[in-house]
């Protein structure tokens, strides 16, 4: 069994708080490589880590290939972010991508290797309250029967923890709409010029604009 700590989920309704859920899904044409290092750098953009110290994120890696070619994969992905020493988000996201073959596509007069395909991207977030199950473990706790537990609770409720779970699920919203910013899909709220190129491959020229543009180079495929 896995000892409690940091983005490992316990159940405990109390210390383990669901902020919310959602899904994106796409079909068509996209880099799926590039969709993959999107994401990674999203993680680690946003400070996120592996409870294992990996720099990597998936718990999880399935690859299946039919007799015909097409390929499927499952991949779960887990992380967490700290905010101190008692309270930490959650990030599960788990992918699912079928029907997949590698094809190329015609995109400002050149061929680029893609993928074509249907995926669903599912994703979860919660707000741990002493993710290593520290409290349990004191003296004070200990002497007071589980009510110093309860009492602090109660502190974190009326002070800290309603505002990090609206801070969780504004991180949770901004993840959403990056990944459909990928996909060109709309989003919920305007976002700035995808710092990616959508669907991996269609790198857009910049707009005008005062500000110094770096582009960026493209990510190499990934044998999936």
């Amino acid at each position: 069994m896995q000892e409690p700590m940091p983005g490992i989920l316990r159940g405990d309704t109390w210390k383990d708080i669901s902020v919310c859920y959602f899904e994106v899904e796409k079909g068509g044409i996209l880099s799926l490589s590039d969709l993959y290092m999107y994401i990674y750098s999203w993680f680690v953009k946003e400070q996120m880590k592996h409870w294992s110290g990996d720099t990597k994120f998936e718990d999880f890696y399935l690859h299946r290939i039919r007799p015909d070619g097409v390929q499927e994969n499952l991949i779960w992905w887990r992380g967490y972010r700290p905010v101190n020493a008692y309270l930490t988000y959650v990030c599960k996201m788990d992918w699912q991508n079928f029907g997949s073959k590698p094809t190329e596509v015609l995109y400002d007069e050149k061929k680029v290797k893609a993928d074509k395909l249907g995926i669903v991207l599912r994703v979860w977030w919660w707000v741990q309250v002493d993710p290593a199950n520290k409290w349990d473990k004191s003296f004070v706790s200990k002497l007071m029967g589980g009510k110093f537990q309860k009492w602090f609770y109660e502190y974190l409720l009326n002070n800290e923890l309603e505002n990090h779970v609206d801070k969780c699920r504004e991180l949770a919203k901004r993840q959403e709409n990056e990944i459909k910013e990928f996909f060109e899909m709309s989003t919920s709220e305007p976002m700035p010029r995808a710092w990616f190129p959508e669907e991996g491959y269609k790198w857009k020229k910049p707009k005008p604009s005062p500000e110094a543009f770096t582009r960026m180079d493209r990510a190499p495929d990934r044998e999936f």
